[in-house]
């Protein structure tokens, strides 16, 4: 929209707030609150607003003044709130240069590059799941049956608040395609149809920031945490891709029982080729690791397949064929995932890299079928991740170093913190040596 449209929008339906958003680099939603008379007095739409960078872990101190710019072609009011509107914002140095580890600036650099390989837009499909747990009643339920995977109601007894999520999220402009209960017993998940890969991403933020707001109103916790429950499956944030050229699907190929173009099995070949790496970012915290595991769904074998839901890539049922990246959870930041994805699929084609479909349940294999058919693993933690990531020259360089080096510092420090602490396992375990 043009600056007048927005004004005029803002003032005819008597905006009184506007919500300015950005993640820092882990993918944490950051938001400042404007109100709407002085948006237009500072032009902030123009000029952008001034914030701290060292207090979201982007500069040091001596150097730490940002501009958070709003994008104008993400305005939207919301509808969950009364005189409120909000922008996604790009991030500036003082002088006006884009921020180099900006995870909005680094997916918008991995979608010219796409562009530049000839590909019109990259269309990401995210499903976004999580955990729902009531934080007001003491009633013991553990008699009750638990809900299961497309549970109905009355035992699917989070219907309402997903309908209303799914409201919100369709009167922001966003094509819903369903909403239903998960595997797990506090598990949900709500996926949207297809849009290009950096409203995607601005989506995935906004679905986190719009399901803790509709939550609260229920009185509500949710969680994104990726394995919140030992014994129940972990949370994903599977990602359908396919790229398109003057609207049509590159990946789409009729002649071949994949439905699979050359450039789909090249794109895929490059995923599978830095999976390892990719991780780092797709499974970011050392809870990750923890719905990493076998019998849960969760892929750990770099392999692809058609319908196969124990390879990490898997070509849903679909006449408009995509490929479905399966590893990554809620906690990823998506502008960082979304970009590794691009590089890696676009390394892929450009190499030439192909790898054989295994039309098998892997975690079924014996470790001498794994070993004939030459299946990798997933890196089995946190620090494995970052060991990875970081020999990768492809996604180093097309991330950037500044933004590679700076999540590098954040994930590690995780690390050394997380494996410093002393748990109530240390104990049980270790006591009584």
């Amino acid at each position: 929209m043009l600056h007048d449209d927005i004004k005029e929008t803002i003032e005819k339906n008597k905006i009184n707030w506007i919500q300015v958003h950005f993640t820092d680099l882990l993918g944490g939603l950051r938001s400042l609150h404007i109100p709407a008379s002085r948006f237009f007095e500072d032009d902030v739409l123009s000029k952008g607003i001034n914030f701290d960078g060292s207090s979201v872990g982007f500069r040091k101190v001596e150097k730490s003044d940002m501009i958070a710019l709003p994008d104008p072609s993400t305005f939207k009011i919301l509808p969950h709130e009364k005189d409120e509107a909000m922008f996604c914002a790009d991030l500036y140095d003082t002088k006006y240069n884009l921020y180099k580890a900006g995870p909005r600036n680094i997916l918008k650099i991995a979608i010219k590059k796409a562009k530049e390989a000839g590909y019109d837009q990259v269309v990401f499909s995210p499903e976004m799941e999580f955990c729902i747990f009531d934080n007001y009643s003491d009633e013991d339920t553990s008699f009750k049956e638990n809900p299961i995977y497309f549970s109905s109601p009355p035992l699917d007894g989070k219907k309402e608040y997903r309908k209303e999520l799914s409201n919100v999220l369709m009167n922001s402009g966003y094509e819903i395609k369903y909403h239903h209960h998960e595997k797990g017993k506090f598990q949900h998940e709500i996926e949207v149809k297809g849009l290009d890969v950096l409203n995607a991403a601005d989506f995935c933020s906004f679905f986190k920031y719009a399901a803790r707001e509709i939550a609260s109103m229920f009185n509500y916790d949710i969680t994104f945490m990726p394995k919140p429950l030992s014994e129940e499956a972990g949370s994903g944030m599977h990602a359908h891709i396919k790229l398109e050229k003057n609207g049509e699907n590159i990946f789409l190929d009729e002649s071949n029982e994949y439905n699979l173009s050359q450039t789909a099995l090249y794109f895929i070949g490059g995923v599978l080729d830095h999976s390892r790496a990719i991780a780092a970012l797709a499974n970011p915290t050392l809870n990750s690791y923890k719905r990493l595991i076998p019998h849960f769904e969760a892929p750990i074998y770099i392999a692809w397949d058609r319908y196969n839901r124990s390879s990490l890539i898997r070509i849903p049922a679909k006449k408009d064929v995509d490929i479905e990246v399966r590893n990554a959870d809620p906690a990823a930041n998506p502008y960082l995932f979304f970009s590794a994805l691009i590089y890696a699929g676009l390394d892929g084609i450009k190499k030439k890299k192909t790898y054989d479909p295994i039309p098998k349940n892997i975690y079924k294999m014996s470790e001498e079928e794994i070993e004939k058919y030459n299946i990798k693993q997933l890196p089995t933690n946190l620090m494995e991740a970052l060991e990875e990531f970081q020999k990768d020259a492809v996604l180093i360089n097309g991330l950037g170093k500044d933004c590679a080096d700076l999540y590098v510092k954040h994930k590690t420090n995780e690390w050394n913190r997380y494996t410093g602490e002393i748990t109530d396992l240390d104990y049980k375990f270790y006591f009584d040596i």
